[in-house]
């Protein structure tokens, strides 16, 4: 047994795993945020096993715990539960590391192209995320995702004013160094439209609780068009449905284009949207077609990070491509 191995020992255990109880551990492929996941088998169940990323804060994983098993208890039964240690906790720490334990689910993650109920039921199950929670909390304030998007514009706007863009001369991964061009040069361009988009909805207020940020497909269990499963809420924010709703109709998106019709008649079945909240979703996703690649140049560029899955990055890459291929045409830009 290897020392690895004898670290998921013995974090099965705090969980209340003994050995005597597995009958396997199954290493499943992880993610692009450097966690680990496992999957334990034993008598009893299947569970996900996962080491969160390093630096990854015990505020932000009960935060999504409680989250989770609080709508679990409101019927919200597809959500993975997270599983106490024997501390009373929800996670055990090891090195400075966080490790959870979740319900497994069954089923497949939905394959492209997405069927018309796998699409419904995924926006279903965002809007029932904020539909089956308790009250409070929630406020009513300025968005936090246009403000962070302010920043990120006008932060990339004075790179190219002052030409500190970075340079892909050198950029050692040639498959992606197109994209990332795209990237750089398609903010130049859509900076001037962009940016005053962005400001005129700086002050306006909306309503604000736990969000999911990132509700990815992959994320989603379905056995045929039947969904069984939504988990992984690491990326949990505090902000409008609108970014959830942004998120999900960009992943689902057909040919580069968001069907934003179809979306909001989705969410709107189990929790109406206003006026407002429809024209943030959609300025968001205006801005993440344009400024999320530029996380990418940052990413692999300048901080020169080394992404286990090639495979992956060159997905998500190829997405934003797609998007920006039809940016021209984006729904924000008649508001």
């Amino acid at each position: 047994m290897t020392n690895h191995d004898k670290t998921l020992i013995q974090v099965l255990a705090a969980f209340q795993l003994p050995t005597s109880t597995v009958r396997g551990i199954v290493a499943c492929e992880g993610g692009l945020s450097g966690s680990e996941v496992w999957k334990v088998e034993t008598a009893q169940a299947c569970y996900c096993l996962k080491l969160m990323p390093p630096d990854f804060s015990v505020n932000r994983l009960l935060a999504a715990h409680h989250a989770a098993n609080d709508r679990r208890r409101r019927g919200m039964t597809y959500l993975a539960g997270y599983l106490p240690a024997a501390s009373g906790q929800t996670y055990v720490q090891t090195d400075d590391r966080l490790w959870e334990l979740q319900t497994w689910i069954n089923g497949s993650p939905p394959t492209l192209p997405y069927t018309f109920p796998q699409k419904k039921a995924m926006f279903h199950a965002v809007a029932e995320f904020h539909d089956k929670h308790e009250t409070p909390p929630k406020e009513t304030d300025v968005s936090p995702g246009i403000q962070t998007r302010i920043q990120l514009c006008e932060a990339w706007r004075l790179k190219h004013v002052r030409g500190h863009f970075p340079s892909l001369h050198s950029f050692g991964q040639p498959q992606w160094k197109w994209a990332l061009e795209q990237f750089l040069d398609s903010l130049v361009h859509y900076h001037p439209r962009l940016g005053p988009l962005l400001l005129s909805l700086e002050d306006e207020t909306y309503l604000l609780e736990d969000c999911i940020a990132d509700p990815r497909p992959e994320n989603f269990r379905f056995q045929g068009d039947q969904l069984t499963g939504l988990f992984d809420l690491g990326s949990m924010r505090w902000d409008n449905i609108a970014l959830d709703v942004s998120r999900m109709a960009s992943e689902v998106s057909l040919d580069g284009e968001v069907d934003w019709e179809f979306a909001f008649q989705a969410v709107d079945s189990i929790r109406p949207l206003t006026p407002s909240e429809e024209r943030l979703a959609i300025v968001l996703d205006a801005a993440n077609v344009l400024l999320t690649g530029l996380n990418w140049v940052q990413w692999l560029v300048i901080d020169e990070i080394r992404f286990a899955n090639c495979d992956h990055v060159s997905s998500r890459l190829s997405h934003l491509t797609d998007r920006l291929a039809k940016i021209e045409k984006h729904a924000a830009w008649k508001i």
